[in-house]
């Protein structure tokens, strides 16, 4: 059933997203990417084009997870409406 789908994805998310091991992990990986952005020579146009291309997703990464966890959440709260209803 995809409304259990929607919400176990929500669970999901919600844990990784609270990972501590996740956050380290976006956070190492930011501080990475802008290092070697900053240590770049300006001749490595391709390259820098990249690295912030990498630091700009990060937090998208973030938000879909966060898009994810709110429909579980919606979907949730309709299920138990209608549960209420019948």
């Amino acid at each position: 059933m995809a409304t259990q789908d929607e919400i176990l994805q929500s669970n999901e998310s919600e844990m990784i997203l609270e990972s501590e091991t996740f956050q380290k992990a976006i956070k190492q990986l930011h501080e990475e990417y802008v290092s070697l952005w900053i240590n770049t020579d300006s001749s490595e146009e391709s390259l820098r084009e990249k690295l912030h291309l990498a630091v700009k997703m990060l937090p998208e990464v973030e938000k879909h997870l966060r898009i994810i966890i709110e429909k579980g959440k919606i979907t949730k709260a309709n299920l138990n409406r209608i549960r209420k209803i019948v």
